[in-house]
């Protein structure tokens, strides 16, 4: 705004006035947390602590932007996450304390395999008293973990037991390879260390003990950070190792144990969280940390392959059948991970696959067929596509090429939820769907789930504060802010993804409550067992109401008592 509108007045410049009210109008309200209705609304109660917390974050963000300005610093948001968190005094800031202490009501978007962060995966390492995990130091897997022991009076050199990277205080070496950041950029293709990364521990996860121990420690990770809800995405996972645990309840070789190991995961994490909170701590709202499974197939699977159609065909078949039994508010959806670039184009699943019967289309005579037409006749299906028995929540739209369609198949093809999705601003058209439904308390516009510092270290966007996601909640998109892959990119929790996008951005506090009550609203939809396009606004407003009282009320009255003291 270059004047006043009473100086555009006093000048005889009506038009202008004119003019900038309507830029003002536009630009200050069409931010998708006006998208929920009550949630600005004013309460007298808490209306002043929440404008003094407010203004302290302002003030505290603008000193950043002072000494930017004066060439003193460089903008946080413009340096890599992980170059930035290395830096003295990082992150220990008031806006930080004030992150720390917030209810994040939900993380939706995290991969299992590298869920822990690589600290807890180190202490985990060093810590583990379970069958012996080697690592090899040496050739083209460099970095990979191992149960499997050398041959005996073969050659054993370049492969060691992982803890002896400890005892020789070669922890950085270690840290290296778990993880992308200074040293990964010389790396021409990012994409090509991100994925060596998940090659090296994939191993690790076939050993039940271990896969439930990492994920204790990875719920108690999120309950610290004040998370009580998660979804997981998950591959499905065989536990080849502690045999004589695996429960044998299989289709076609695949197995839910991994599932059932996740509960026990969160049930061990959150009896030692409440031992914490007794004494000193956030206590969880709703009594416990709820989680829900996404189940997953990678991208790289060639549905024009026959082999592959029939392995894909077969994950979503299953996935339907547990989800149908007893999994049913576990599983949550399917979705295609994986880099999208160089992965296969999202239509090629839907055309054969997802829009196909399910349970059908495998070849006459097959053990598959055999199986699962039994199952079809059992469940009574009567010709129901995939498409209705389970929903898509989709990687969508991380990508740089414009001619990359996947965003317009994954806006038709998903109900709910896009998986990072920032790319839907250069498609006008999908993007207008999104638009339409600002004010619809039924979503039947879809949340774009954010992961800021991901599209930041994989090289989308080495400046937030141009990130998409910015632009595209002015114009009213709703999101959610997620962490993708912890362990990788060294942001467990999501404090440190609130603190980034508040620094990149202009939304202020009342941006960061919309992203976080659009995260409750998951929340609130699996305890409730609801779908959201069943929703009433009687509904909705439960939903405001619990959100207000239980999280927000109490985070703002914290705070608030906190700043007093400075």
């Amino acid at each position: 705004m270059i004047l006043q509108n009473d100086d555009y007045i006093k000048r005889g410049l009506d038009e202008a006035a004119t003019q900038n009210n309507l830029l003002l109008l536009h630009d200050k309200g069409q931010w998708f947390y006006k998208k929920w209705s009550g949630l600005t609304a004013p309460d007298e109660k808490i209306d002043l602590m929440e404008d003094c917390v407010t203004k302290h974050l302002k003030e505290t963000k603008d000193r950043y932007r002072e000494d930017y300005e004066k060439g003193m610093i460089p903008y946080p948001s413009s340096v890599a996450f992980a170059d930035y968190k290395e830096q003295e005094g990082a992150f220990r800031d008031t806006i930080m304390a004030v992150f720390s202490k917030m209810p994040k009501c939900g993380l939706l978007h995290v991969h299992s395999a590298a869920a822990l962060s690589v600290e807890g995966l180190m202490a985990l390492l060093q810590d583990w008293e379970g069958q012996t995990i080697y690592i090899l130091i040496e050739g083209p897997q460099m970095g990979k973990m191992t149960y499997k022991a050398p041959a005996e009076g073969g050659d054993s050199y370049g492969v060691v037991p992982v803890k002896a990277f400890f005892e020789s205080g070669r922890e950085d070496t270690l840290k290296k390879w778990l993880t992308v950041g200074r040293h990964t950029d010389c790396v021409p293709y990012i994409w090509d260390a991100f994925n060596q990364i998940f090659m090296r521990t994939s191993e690790l996860f076939t050993n039940r003990k271990f896969y439930v121990e990492y994920h204790r420690r990875f719920f108690l990770e999120c309950l610290m950070d004040r998370i009580d809800y998660v979804e997981l995405r998950c591959g499905f996972e065989e536990f080849t190792l502690e045999e004589n645990e695996v429960k044998h309840d299989e289709i076609l070789n695949q197995t839910p144990d991994f599932l059932d190991a996740l509960t026990e995961a969160r049930d061990a994490a959150v009896a030692e969280y409440r031992g914490i909170a007794e004494k000193d701590g956030w206590k969880l709202p709703q009594g416990n940390l709820e989680f829900g499974v996404i189940l997953c197939a990678r991208r790289d699977l060639d549905a024009d392959s026959e082999q592959d159609r029939i392995k894909l065909m077969k994950k979503i078949d299953t996935a339907i059948v547990w989800k149908l039994g007893r999994y049913q508010e576990v599983i949550k959806g399917f979705d295609f991970v994986s880099e999208e670039d160089r992965g296969k184009a999202s239509y090629s699943y839907y055309r054969n696959i997802f829009y196909g019967e399910a349970m059908a289309g495998y070849p006459e005579g097959s053990d598959a067929a055999g199986v699962f037409g039994q199952l079809r006749e059992q469940c009574g299906f009567n010709g129901a596509l995939r498409a209705e028995l389970i929903e898509l929540m989709l990687h969508a739209g991380e990508s740089l090429w414009v001619e990359q369609e996947n965003i317009i198949d994954a806006k038709i093809a998903c109900r709910s939820r896009m998986g990072h999705g920032f790319q839907l601003l250069e498609f006008p058209g999908a993007l207008m769907c999104y638009q339409a439904g600002a004010y619809d308390v039924s979503l039947k516009a879809p949340v774009l789930e954010v992961c800021p510092i991901s599209n930041q270290m994989l090289r989308y966007f080495p400046d937030l504060r141009n990130h998409y996601a910015l632009i595209l909640m002015k114009m009213g998109v709703p999101c959610v802010l997620a962490n993708d892959d912890p362990q990788i990119l060294g942001n467990p929790g999501l404090s440190y993804e609130f603190w980034e996008m508040y620094m990149a951005s202009d939304g202020g506090l009342m941006m960061i409550k919309g992203l976080v009550f659009t995260a409750f609203i998951f929340q609130y939809q699996h305890r409730k067992n609801k779908p959201l396009d069943s929703w009433t606004e009687a509904d909705y407003h439960k939903c405001l109401d619990e959100f207000q009282k239980m999280y927000w009320r109490p985070f703002i009255v914290e705070v608030f008592e906190n700043l007093k003291m400075l």
